[in-house]
């Protein structure tokens, strides 16, 4: 199982740098339903920021969108999966 968390995190950093943001922050957010405590996505989130983030005046300047975004679905991943009858993990 560990071994594919790290292979995971590494298509994760790779796929940050050739694939659609939002796929690959679609991406950490379902691998947080198969790995528990996936902090990593977290970090995936801050990959992203600083390769592609520019301040915009929707979000009041702030450059870390995808980073709060998938600590924000993660949240809501770890509270769902609590609540869900066929996810058996801890």
């Amino acid at each position: 199982m560990r071994f594919y968390r790290i292979l995971a995190v590494v298509a994760l950093l790779i796929g940050a740098a050739v694939a659609p943001q939002a796929a690959i922050a679609a991406a950490a957010v379902g691998a947080a339903f198969f790995f528990p405590r996936f902090w990593e996505a977290v970090v995936i989130g801050v990959v992203l920021d600083a390769l592609y983030a520019t301040p915009e005046p929707r979000w009041f300047g702030f450059q870390f969108v995808y980073t709060v975004l998938i600590a924000a679905s993660l949240l809501a991943v770890w509270r769902l999966k609590k609540s869900l009858r066929w996810y058996s993990r801890n």
